[in-house]
């Protein structure tokens, strides 16, 4: 049966089930949370000072005193971090401290936005109900994906959903797509700096690729907006307009892990905040660009003198990204020990991404006459190309893999139904 002819009371039945789902997990991953990082108090209210990645002193500052800044190695930072997460939180939390209001309702705002736009593109697309429940049940299907998609804290939490939403958007014909795709654009800059490849590109593969006349350059009005609203920020706060790799001013410092000659006896076992750096940071130093700056000379440094270890460290991530199935990035417990067992969900998860990357690129090639026809197969390569290359370049872990991971079963579900010259 095809989605546009369910009664619409039908179809919202279903959402609500849907939504409970999400409660139901969210609640039991914010139980499963508290036993990590002790995040909430005996009243169940929110331990601002408890979120990590300085995602809490973000919202405090936001919450009590109207302003966005952190202060990191004793100096403030106005460009720490991208402001999607903390704006997010903070705004739930003028309704209630309770974590799991807060934990519960943004899962709410972003699993209702997944339902409604995947709904109002396959319907309009007359397909089957069925292509309709496996694109939901996307994000749900394996078990750590899901995971990282219900934490708060993690800006891969939205980017597990509002990427696979972005590609499909992409590979069909939805009246409001590029209205659609323009509105991901602008939001996925404000969530991570490691998007910023795929908001630059991705508006011009759009351009070159789609045939709408006007409504195809809405992409690059938007990203261009996107990153002029950040870059005007950091210009009136900081005096330099920030833009790529210093869209964060701390992104340099994070980099310094990787360049470094002790990264491979770590990653991807142990958590990259263990390396050490053997160089500390000068008393002269006084703004957050002075800080970025002092990395960045002693980053170029170390890849000057040791580009065969950093080349080599490329294969381990590379190896990591395409077959990593252990637990990564761990801290060690009570007792010194790194818990590197096998995640079993990721075994499915590395399955599904190679099998996906070899089909896009087999297609490609039988096409190779009429390869700029293979919208889905260009689309999908370079979404995950884009997301890759920052991951690559500094280092990923398996939460930075699960929007790929997501998109690569949403190509998988089109490309069989393609194949099998099913409708759905």
């Amino acid at each position: 049966m095809l989605l546009n002819e369910i009664d619409k009371k039908k179809v919202f039945v279903f959402y609500l089930f849907y939504i409970l789902f999400i409660i139901f997990s969210s609640i039991i991953y914010g139980f499963l949370l508290n036993f990590k990082i002790n995040i909430y108090d005996g009243n169940y209210n929110i331990l601002l000072n408890k979120i990590p990645f300085s995602n809490g002193e973000l919202i405090y500052n936001l919450f009590y005193n109207y302003k966005y800044y952190t202060n990191y190695n004793d100096l403030v930072f106005y460009l720490q971090k991208t402001p999607a997460i903390p704006f997010l939180i903070t705004f739930l939390i003028f309704f209630s401290k309770s974590f799991f209001f807060i934990i519960v309702f943004k899962n709410i705002i972003i699993y209702s936005f997944y339902f409604y736009f995947v709904y109002k593109i396959i319907s309009e697309q007359k397909r089957e109900i069925l292509i309709f429940i496996l694109i939901l049940i996307v994000p749900l299907i394996v078990p750590y994906n899901y995971s990282v998609s219900l934490n708060f804290f993690y800006e891969d939490s939205l980017i597990a959903i509002l990427l696979p939403l972005l590609f499909l958007a992409l590979i069909t014909n939805y009246k409001h797509k590029y209205l659609l795709i323009s509105g991901l654009c602008f939001i996925l800059y404000f969530v991570k700096t490691s998007m910023f490849l795929i908001i630059v590109t991705l508006p011009i593969l759009i351009i070159f690729f789609e045939k709408e006349k006007v409504a195809k350059f809405l992409p690059v009005i938007f990203s261009l907006l996107a990153i002029l609203i950040w870059g005007f920020y950091g210009l009136a706060k900081t005096g330099r307009f920030p833009i790529f790799s210093t869209s964060s001013s701390i992104n340099s410092h994070v980099l310094a892990f990787a360049m470094n000659e002790n990264f491979h006896k770590y990653y991807p076992d142990k958590s990259t905040d263990l390396i050490p750096i053997s160089y500390e940071i000068p008393n002269t130093i006084s703004n957050e660009w002075e800080f970025f700056d002092f990395y960045e000379k002693k980053n170029k440094e170390y890849l000057d003198q040791n580009l065969p270890r950093y080349l080599k460290d490329i294969i381990i991530k590379l190896k990591f990204i395409f077959f990593g199935i252990n637990r990564d990035g761990a801290l060690p417990d009570k007792n010194g020990n790194f818990d590197n067992s096998i995640r079993f969900s990721l075994i499915l998860s590395k399955l599904l991404f190679n099998l996906s990357i070899l089909f896009s690129l087999l297609i490609l090639f039988k096409n190779i006459k009429k390869v700029f026809s293979q919208k889905k197969e260009i689309f999908f390569l370079s979404l995950v190309i884009l997301n890759l290359l920052p991951h690559i370049f500094v280092w990923a872990t398996s939460k930075h893999l699960v929007a790929i991971s997501n998109i690569s079963m949403m190509y998988l579900i089109f490309s069989f139904c393609r194949q099998k010259k099913i409708n759905l």
